[in-house]
């Protein structure tokens, strides 16, 4: 993936996050925008810049909503590595695998967080929470909604519904 889209894709992730996270509607579908940004860019199977955009969409989510900057940063990064060793190795095929993924993924960045967050600041680690799981399965959804969405032939599907239209 080149850099001008990664660059556009975090701006994009980083304005839904800014839009959709300050709202008071955050917890109706708390969709991580940005972990999916690093696991789009992680798909590509560069280790290199899965790392530098997880750690990037990472500092922009922590200038966003953390007292602490590197939390989120060193959570993506990690995760950014790991989603790019896996597509390396593995092809995710469909879009409930990915979302499946995603899902986990934004679980494991929530425990990574809370330990981070334990170590660094003395607060108790919380996993499994209520709010934790809801946001992976918006997550997941949203990320395999997305696949279902780039992967559909539509291009067929237009000229198939232009040939039905003028019989």
């Amino acid at each position: 993936m080149k850099v001008g889209r990664i660059a556009l894709l975090l701006a994009g992730a980083t304005a839904l996050e800014f839009f959709f996270g300050a709202t008071k509607y955050r917890g109706a579908w708390p969709v991580d925008w940005l972990l999916i940004a690093t696991a789009v860019v992680a798909r590509s199977g560069g280790f290199g810049r899965a790392v530098l955009t997880g750690a990037a969409a990472g500092f922009f989510e922590d200038a966003l909503t953390e007292t602490l900057l590197g939390l989120n940063a060193f959570a993506k990064a990690a995760i950014g590595y790991l989603l790019a060793f896996v597509s390396v190795r593995v092809v995710l095929g469909g879009a409930l695998a990915v979302g499946g993924v995603i899902a986990l993924t934004s679980l494991a960045n929530d425990a990574i967080v809370a330990v981070l967050r334990s170590l660094l600041l003395g607060s108790p680690i919380v996993l499994g929470a209520p709010e934790a799981l809801w946001r992976a399965i918006a997550t997941g959804t949203t990320a395999g909604a997305l696949e279902a969405a780039w992967s559909f032939p539509w291009r067929e599907w237009r000229e198939r519904r232009r040939l039905r239209r003028r019989r």
